[in-house]
């Protein structure tokens, strides 16, 4: 594999390497993206080697002393020292004014490990091809071209109370998203918050899909940005569903009635500040979390859309890394999703398939869940929906909350289902 050097000229190496061995929040920054190869020079390799194995251990700087004493014991016997020494000099006497701006220096160190690191993730994959290991291909993809020098380094839990405790109650800055349903808002205090994943559990033909477009209506009447991910549906059936949830129409009555679809989507637009719901369908098993990320970047860059809620219906129809088992897979995408949730700051919503178990217990729990027991680990909400053939007659269904990080859980909500509409909703006097 061919080697990465720095091209730039003499000076702005020494810069770098003056910026990394005298400022601490620049060797901080720089760390993640610079490798000693990367120098041109055999010298600025060794000083870089030094300065930063001695931050990991000390957790300081080093002087140009100890930088010097170092550079003597690790120097090969063909190099002299005075070398090292008159090269501190040259590194110590770059012209100050080319330091002041050290942003230009991240720049073009962030700029050439992004680079170099897309040309290794690019020359790795070829052998990852002929295996067909094309999970493992998105996977070094994505590292290459997410390396950045951004520094999170979290925040100190005796410090800054009183701003904590504003942010947490600020509506502003944490947003509540509601589900169709009060007693799971009230266990959860409004609702969830963004960067959190939800799940629901059900057999097939039970209502997942259904159950997803009730959540992607009440999340935009609640004027929050939805996008709808379907994996088995097209973009005009996901949205003939969500015409009669918005609107009450039946659905056998909405070709001869989209008239009065129009005018009870304009009056509810005029009553509720109503988030906008952008469609999206993705070939059944042909999207990963990788392509959500990649679509996401062009709903924001093509049409300024930016989601506070993703639906995405649902996880076993997901692709991933094809030589996991599917257990593992479905764990893996879970976590990914909760990824997602994290590093785009909104809401995920998704589904999931019960075992063959599932259609005969009364009240499906995580011993039901197909396949992955892993993939409820991540997710901050689950609930299962439980329907006998005397409930499916009558329309009517039991959720059962099987897992709730931020409030109460193991309780059922009772609800009606009314398939000629479509709609899902909570029965009991609490409602």
């Amino acid at each position: 594999m061919t080697k990465e050097t720095y091209e730039f000229a003499e000076n702005i190496q020494r810069g770098i390497l003056y910026l990394i061995k005298s400022d601490l929040g620049f060797l901080l920054q720089v760390l993640p993206m610079v490798r000693p190869e990367y120098f041109e020079y055999p010298s600025h390799q060794k000083m870089y080697t030094i300065i930063s194995e001695y931050h990991n251990k000390y957790k300081k700087l080093p002087s140009d002393d100890v930088v010097l004493e170092e550079a003597k014991r690790i120097k090969s016997s063909n190099e002299l020292f005075s070398d090292y020494k008159e090269e501190m000099v040259q590194i110590n006497n770059i012209d100050e004014t080319a330091l002041a701006n050290c942003e230009y220096y991240l720049d073009l160190v962030e700029e050439f490990a992004k680079s170099a690191a897309l040309k290794e993730a690019i020359l790795e994959s070829v052998d990852l091809i002929k295996s067909k290991k094309f999970g493992q291909i998105e996977e070094k993809i994505r590292e290459a071209i997410t390396v950045n020098r951004n520094v999170e380094l979290g925040s100190n839990y005796f410090e800054g109370i009183e701003e904590r405790w504003k942010r947490l109650t600020d509506e502003k800055t944490t947003p509540r998203f509601k589900t169709p349903f009060p007693s799971v808002n009230s266990s959860l205090e409004g609702g969830l918050n963004a960067k959190e994943l939800a799940m629901v559990v059900a057999p097939p033909g039970v209502g997942k899909s259904m159950f997803l477009a009730n959540q992607a209506v009440s999340s935009s009447l609640d004027g929050h940005k939805v996008l709808y991910i379907s994996l088995e549906m097209s973009e005009d059936k996901v949205a003939q569903r969500l015409d009669s949830i918005f609107t009450r129409i039946r659905q056998s009555d909405l070709s001869a009635k989209t008239e009065l679809l129009s005018e009870r989507l304009d009056m509810l637009s005029t009553m509720h500040k109503v988030g906008k719901i952008w469609i999206k369908e993705f070939p059944t098993k042909r999207a990963s979390v990788n392509s959500v990320r990649a679509y996401l970047n062009q709903l924001r860059n093509y049409e300024e859309f930016v989601p506070d809620v993703i639906v995405i219906d649902y996880l076993e129809l997901m692709t991933g890394d094809t030589s996991m088992p599917e257990y593992q897979l479905q764990e893996r995408l879970a976590q990914e999703l909760r990824g997602l949730a994290t590093e785009y700051d909104l809401l995920v919503w998704t589904a999931t398939q019960t075992n063959r178990e599932g259609k005969k217990v009364p009240i499906i729990t995580d011993a039901e869940l197909a396949d992955s027991y892993g993939k409820m680990r991540v997710c901050d909400l689950v609930f299962s929906i439980n329907q006998t053939e005397n409930e499916f007659d009558e329309g009517k269904a039991r959720l059962y909350v099987m897992k709730s990080r931020n409030g109460k859980g193991r309780f059922i909500v009772p609800v009606k289902v009314d398939y000629s509409k479509l709609t899902i909703t909570q029965t009991d006097a609490s409602a």
